[in-house]
């Protein structure tokens, strides 16, 4: 009898550890206005979105993947976003990559992905230089696999601040909204790079700040820096950072053209803060 109550026991136990607790906290600003904070359950969402399945050649694994997720459009209205009023999100991940997605940096609609198809919301682990990571709890990503080298998907996310303005970060090359080229570079900084480096110590956590006390290009050649965006592995083995060979010359000159040009706006007094 004993052994009867025990087994049951430990079958409730093991379901309860089974259940999917995962949940994302969202946070809604207007400018630097917090409208409100919450934390939203993975159940929640799946009883109001729409479910999303999504097959394709991941850029990431580079194999046939298949993935199940949500409208993230509708994960955000359940939560209590006019999706319609949003000009920027920051995705914040677990280990400091934090994907900032504005208005037009995608064309076709986010999904927010739950698992593997036929995993029941598990990931296959993502080798990224000397470490192993698992995109768990949630990975973001776009129904056009394409969108990607434009704007790299987050994934680790568990935070999600939305913002209905758009507000000047201070990576932005003020003063340089005649110079296109500047302007150029500092759109593809913000869809590729922030997400893992800071300039004035706004940014990802995940690579090196580039332009306090020192900017970048005040240390590093510039056929260096143009090399080691495209391919770093060919410089350090197992580097973390991804490589973007898909950059063109012009693409890459845009770029360093912007971290050259915020030398001249550094914020020094930011590194006591």
């Amino acid at each position: 009898m004993f052994r009867f109550v025990f087994a049951i026991l430990l079958g409730f136990i093991s379901f309860q550890s089974s259940a999917d607790d995962r949940k994302l906290e969202f946070i809604l600003k207007d400018g630097q206005q917090v409208l409100f904070e919450k934390t939203v359950g993975i159940d929640q969402m799946e009883a109001s979105a729409a479910q999303r399945s999504l097959s394709f050649q991941s850029p990431v694994y580079n194999k046939p993947m298949a993935y199940e997720g949500l409208s993230f459009k509708d994960v955000a209205s359940q939560a209590g976003v006019d999706f319609s009023k949003v000009e920027e999100i920051k995705f914040v991940a677990l280990d400091g990559f934090v994907a900032t997605w504005s208005k037009g940096t995608t064309k076709s609609p986010l999904v927010l992905v739950t698992g593997e198809q036929g995993t029941e919301g598990k990931f296959t682990d993502i080798g990224e230089g000397k470490e192993t990571l698992n995109p768990g709890p949630f990975y973001v990503m776009t129904t056009d696999p394409k969108e990607y080298n434009n704007w790299i998907w987050p994934f680790q996310v568990y935070k999600i601040e939305l913002n209905y303005q758009a507000p000047k970060p201070d990576y932005y090359p003020s003063g340089a909204e005649d110079k296109p080229v500047i302007m150029a570079g500092y759109n593809a900084f913000k869809s590729t790079c922030i997400s893992c480096h800071s300039i004035n110590l706004e940014g990802g956590d995940i690579g090196p700040e580039l332009n306090i006390p020192k900017n970048i290009t005040e240390y590093r050649d510039i056929e260096y820096l143009k090399a080691f965006i495209k391919n770093p592995n060919s410089y350090r083995a197992k580097s973390r950072m991804l490589t973007f060979e898909h950059l063109s010359d012009q693409q890459l000159n845009e770029l360093i053209e912007y971290m050259a040009y915020m030398g001249s706006l550094k914020m020094l007094d930011k590194i006591n803060e």
